[in-house]
């Protein structure tokens, strides 16, 4: 095996062992407050962990998928560029964050409103983690982001037991979990820490703020596109049984997608390095599309073969009208992953901003087609558009993909401030 594909296949294990420990941690630490602390202050738990990951993107300020791909152009620059992006997320931070508690003190019940402000320093603390892993990230070095991430689940875990039994206010999760924040930045900050000094050249200022802003859109856009439809459905009258339908025939579609955004993070810094060096060529666009394309064939042939007890042993018979939707919705995935591997390809060359062009006109499209489709077939028409808008987006990144690769990288001369970048 090749150097270049031995390292991608390290950091999508590293990254899949991740994604392990974070699912079975909040698995757990939900199984403790549902059962220690009651449905009502699951409800609050659920809304209070859910506001922090959004007010998390708002904070990240783009600046994670940035440093990662600067960071592998240039390594010996990943202290440079981690201070100036902490810089840019700090300023965000002084005037998303006092919003964010003002909008949280207007709620009127208590107990859900000091939950979410018991989150707001979780997501802070959160934010401050990924942006440590996204250096290390840059350097190929999956594994310190794990082992961050491993620290902060295992400290929030052990303070959130005794808690539960206790009975405790359910705004004491909001403060397990930030104190687990805080250990995985103290874990990982020491490993940046010995990190080698590196160079001392400026990064140019402003210039990964303005790379980030379209990273902040994509995040919002991709919530607004895997949301939308439920939020249809329920407003155009479908009935709550047929939602829930519709619901359990995403989870294992969307789950299984999780597997091309593993590959994509992976795949990023090894992309980011070739088109930095030139040698991200039309070849390579047409093979990734290949290989996301085949990846989400053969998910949605499995789905296909597995769905009706997939459906009836993890959900039960209740459920079985949802089979049906499960089979049209997962040849959605073919068209996503192909999406989300070119996009990593399209970021890598600093072209970013047309992958948002492309996605909200994706949004822009579904929402439309929702609105036609709903009224008439219900949660088959919102499957059916989902499966039209990601085959649209699977030609759509082929083209913006090959466009990027075909213009030299504008990011490499904006970094540093030496003549020859």
């Amino acid at each position: 095996m090749r150097p270049a594909a031995t390292l991608v296949a390290r950091n999508v294990a590293w990254l899949a062992v991740g994604e392990v420990v974070l699912k079975g941690a909040l698995f757990i630490a939900g199984v403790l407050v549902a059962r220690g602390l009651g449905p009502a202050a699951m409800g609050d738990f659920t809304v209070g962990y859910g506001a922090a990951l959004v007010l998390m993107l708002f904070l990240n300020a783009g600046q994670v998928e940035v440093l990662i791909r600067e960071t592998a152009k240039r390594p010996p620059a990943v202290r440079e560029l981690h201070r100036e992006a902490r810089r840019w997320q700090a300023g965000v931070a002084l005037a998303t964050l006092p919003l964010a508690a003002g909008a949280a003190l207007l709620v009127r019940q208590p107990s859900l409103r000091w939950t979410l402000l018991a989150f707001i320093p979780y997501a802070w603390l959160r934010c401050w983690l990924i942006t440590l892993g996204a250096a290390f990230k840059g350097l190929d070095r999956m594994e310190v982001e794990v082992g961050g991430r491993a620290a902060e689940l295992v400290v929030a875990l052990v303070l959130l037991a005794p808690l539960a039994l206790a009975g405790a206010p359910v705004w004491t999760t909001g403060a397990a979990f930030s104190v687990g924040a805080g250990a995985g930045v103290v874990v990982m900050a020491l490993q940046f820490r010995r990190l080698p000094g590196g160079e001392r050249e400026r990064v140019a200022r402003g210039f990964l703020a303005r790379e980030g802003l379209s990273f902040v859109g994509l995040a919002m856009a991709a919530q607004v596109m895997f949301r939308s439809d439920t939020f249809l459905l329920a407003a155009f009258g479908v009935a709550r049984a047929d939602i829930g339908r519709y619901g359990v025939a995403s989870a294992p579609v969307w789950g299984l997608f999780a597997l091309a955004q593993l590959i994509s993070l992976a795949l990023y810094p090894t992309l980011a390095r070739a088109a930095a060096s030139g040698s991200l060529r039309l070849s390579r666009v047409f093979a990734l599309a290949a290989v996301g394309a085949g990846l989400g064939l053969a998910l949605a042939a499995g789905l296909q073969i597995v769905r009706s007890p997939l459906v009836r042993l993890v959900f039960g018979p209740d459920y079985l009208p949802a089979v049906p939707l499960l089979g049209l919705l997962s040849w959605a995935l073919p068209g996503a992953c192909t999406g989300m591997l070119l996009g990593g390809a399209i970021a890598a060359c600093g072209r970013q901003a047309w992958s948002l062009t492309l996605r909200v006109v994706q949004v822009a499209l579904a929402v439309a087609g929702n609105i036609i489709a709903i009224p008439r077939w219900g949660a088959a028409g919102a499957a059916a558009v989902a499966v039209a808008m990601n085959s649209l987006s699977l030609a759509g990144a082929v083209g913006v993909a090959a466009l990027a690769v075909t213009r030299p990288p504008r990011t490499g001369r904006a970094v540093f401030s030496e003549p020859e970048w």
